[in-house]
């Protein structure tokens, strides 16, 4: 609503040939900015579709004894897909178990950095200084919070009860129902206009995000509070 009444309040000011060129652009942007996630609308479309055919190939592939379980298919590559479906000669529960196991390997490493140069040097921006207790990261969205960490990898994981901390590495669309029973969000990657951070600053949620390895130096039930617009989280027990 503030930002409404800017709005109205600047227009009220405007001269007449400039208010209408105004009115003008902004019109064509209320209708074209939907447009802005066509392609990735679309896109989703024909993952759902390719997901959806791997299913019922590996449902098939389980009752033919050459997949253990339906959910070895995601382990599989699209070009192993089509090789599998066209002949019954390709071995694809070893295919699909030695890229399981490759998998579990890189699983648990960290995110690469955002920026290598060709030494191989990473840039860091200076450690800011904080008390043993403390983590730092970038704030996003202002408001003083306190109450119990929920970690979660997964959307689905579990669920967030009111007055939780969400802490999680990044958020994308199937986290938004999560932040409404949040009563503020920490992302160990990311900056001010990721998802997570657009989100809690809609809802009102407290929100640091960039804090580095967040999701593995908290735990669930940790006690924590922290301010979105200083960046400091503040580790109670």
């Amino acid at each position: 609503m503030k930002a409404v009444r800017f709005l109205e309040d600047y227009l009220s000011r405007m001269r007449p040939g400039k208010l209408r060129a105004f009115r003008k652009l902004y019109a064509r942007l209320e209708n074209l900015a939907a447009l802005r996630e066509s392609p990735k609308y679309y896109w989703i479309l024909g993952v759902n579709h390719l997901r959806r055919r791997a299913i019922a190939l590996a449902d098939q592939w389980v009752k033919e004894g050459r997949l253990d379980s339906s959910d070895q298919v995601f382990y599989l590559k699209l070009d192993d897909l089509v090789r599998a479906e066209s002949g019954s000669d390709l071995d694809i529960r070893a295919i699909a178990e030695d890229n399981r196991a490759y998998y579990t390997q890189f699983n648990p490493h960290n995110d690469p950095p955002v920026l290598i140069d060709s030494r191989g040097y990473i840039p860091r921006l200076p450690p800011r200084s904080h008390k043993e207790n403390e983590l730092v990261g970038t704030p996003v969205s202002s408001g003083t919070v306190k109450g119990p960490v929920n970690l979660l990898t997964r959307p689905d994981e579990k669920p967030i009860r009111p007055g939780d901390i969400l802490v999680t590495k990044a958020t994308d669309p199937g986290w938004t129902t999560l932040f409404i029973n949040a009563a503020g969000v920490l992302l160990e990657s990311g900056g001010a206009l990721q998802h997570g951070a657009s989100v809690a600053r809609e809802m009102g949620k407290p929100c640091i995000v960039g804090i580095e390895k967040v999701t593995r130096i908290l735990e669930d039930g940790q006690t924590v509070t922290f301010d979105g617009a200083v960046g400091v989280v503040t580790i109670l027990d």
